[in-house]
Formats: structure tokens, sequence, C-alpha cells
């Protein structure tokens, strides 16, 4: 098998008729051997159903107890057999062609993730491009864009520091290598994030492909981007990536001084809480991870900083 795609899913059902579909189809059309393993996260609008009586060699469903898209995806990448493995939300639609031009990228080993352009399903604007890396407002950001129309053209390659969780590619080897998605930030939010720059860490290079258009409509994965539970979470889970991941000293103080006012704001409290309850999983995942990187916060962030004056216009 050449590739796996991996879709969570939570009362994803109104999705599969046309997004569902355009992935179905793509992977019928693709001269690659393809499958798609999608992961019900315990829906209650008769998505399984569904499922199950359309699964085929192509389409294979699988149940979950309902925990969150980490574990989900998790538990798909262990029923998958794809040597690169496609991630998707279930509200994306993929172009025909779109395996063609993800899978060739990985031809060179260093490679061990993909950034794809990605666009507003409604608006058909670009919303996604090379994500940059920073450490600003306290805490490690990945969410600069730099879109086609603002970067230089006919490079080799471009690079990028991050991915959109709704559409990336990674390597499985790679992908085991860096012990996959931490659950530690379930149900979801910055999983993506945490892999991405495990990669990064790890030595290996995210390539960004340009010409790839898939369309977003946001929402099917994660219910609400506003609602209370998701305001908590990207606090939370913030902090718990700068907990596991921060390991310039100079930059860990920085991150402790500079949130130490933030303990009177009630969502920054409830997550110190929570994350002192989990902090012996924590320290284990800091320590795994401080010992097996080959790079370190300061490189990758000069790096970034250096690379985005390059590739910009």
């Amino acid at each position: 098998m050449d590739i796996s795609v991996i879709i969570p899913s939570l009362n994803g059902r109104k999705y599969f008729d046309e997004f569902l579909s355009s992935v179905i189809k793509e992977c019928e059309s693709t001269p690659y051997k393809a499958e798609i393993v999608i992961v019900d996260d315990g829906s209650e609008d008769g998505s399984i159903a569904y499922l199950e009586s359309t699964a085929s060699d192509i389409l294979k469903p699988y149940k979950n107890i309902k925990k969150g898209a980490c574990s989900a995806r998790n538990y798909a990448v262990s029923k998958s057999s794809g040597r690169y493995l496609l991630f998707l939300d279930n509200d994306v639609i993929i172009e025909k062609g779109f395996f063609e031009k993800i899978v060739p990228l990985f031809n060179d080993s260093s490679v061990g993730a993909i950034a794809c352009a990605g666009y507003q399903y409604d608006s058909r604007k670009q919303i996604d491009g090379i994500k940059l890396l920073k450490f600003k407002r306290r805490f490690f950001r990945f969410t600069s864009n730099i879109l086609n129309k603002n970067m230089k053209e006919g490079l080799n390659e471009y690079l990028s520091f991050g991915v959109q969780g709704a559409y990336f590619a990674c390597r499985k080897d790679v992908f085991n290598e860096v012990c996959g998605i931490s659950e530690l930030f379930e149900p979801y939010l910055l999983e993506e994030t945490d892999l991405m720059y495990k990669i990064l860490k790890h030595g290996y290079k995210i390539l960004y492909q340009p010409d790839t258009k898939p369309l977003h409509k946001w929402g099917g994965t994660i219910a609400s981007k506003v609602s209370p539970r998701t305001k908590y979470l990207s606090v939370r889970n913030k902090y718990l990536f700068n907990f596991i991941h921060l390991h310039s000293k100079k930059l860990f103080i920085q991150f402790i001084l500079l949130n130490i006012y933030r303990i009177f704001k009630s969502n920054d409290r409830k997550a110190l809480k929570e994350l002192y309850s989990m902090r012996k999983a924590i320290m284990l995942e800091r320590e795994r991870e401080k010992n097996s990187s080959v790079k370190t916060d300061t490189e990758l962030l000069n790096f970034s900083k250096k690379y985005s004056r390059e590739i910009a216009k």
C-alpha cells in the first residue's frame, strides 16, 4: 500500500456525500495504491451505520471509544497499511491528482512531512501556506502564513515549519519514530503542531506543496472553533506544548516570567491545575523529546526567521 488516508470523524454524516466522496474518487483514480481509514469517534448521527454499509477495499471504517481526534488518528494509523499517511479532516475536499502532487516529494528520505496549500470551501481563497515558527506573546507560534501570492516562484523546494491539521502528509516510519500523535493533547488542538515539531527536532524537513488545492469547510471534526470548550483547550494545549518542547533555558525562563500574571485568568488557572495533575506524563514526554532531538529550539527559530526573508517576494 502506497498511501493511507487517515480521517477522524465525529458526527460528520452530513459531510460524507460530498467530502468523503471526493477522497474515494481520488483513491479510485490515482496510479498509487490507496486506502481510506476512517475512525468514528462515537457519533450519534448515523455515521457508523452509513460507513459500514459503504465499506470496501478502499474505505475501511472503524469505531473508537469517544476520546478525541488524537486517539482516533493514532488508532487509524495502527490499522493502516500505507508507507505514507495523509491526514484529512472530514470536511475537506481534495482535487483530482492530489496524490500525484504529494507522494513523489517523499522520494527525498530527509522529508518527514508535507504541508499543503489549502483553500476555504466557500470563498475559494487561500488560507494556508508556508507555516513559520516564532516565539511570540509568551508561546511558540506556528500560525504565520506565507501564501503563494507572496512567495518567490520557481524554487526547487519550499520548506514549512508546521502544517494545517486539516490536510497534511507524513512518512509512516517517521510518524512511528517520533511516537505518533501525543494523546496528552486529547481531545484536540495543537496535536498536529506537536507532531510536526517532533519531526523537525528529529532532523527531518517539512516540505510545502504549493500546488495542492484542498477545500476546507471548517467545523466538521471540531464542532465549534469558538466554543468555550475549544477556547479552554487552546489555552491548555499552548501551555502543554511549551512544557514539553521548550528546551532552551533562556526561552523557558521568558515563558515562565511572561505567564506569571496569567494565573489570575480563569482559563489559565484551570489549565495549569489540570496540567499539574498530568505532570508525570508531561515530564516523561519532555525528557524523551529532549534526549532524542538533534535540532534545538534556537536553531529552528533562527532558521525560520532567515527562511521567511529568503522566501518572501
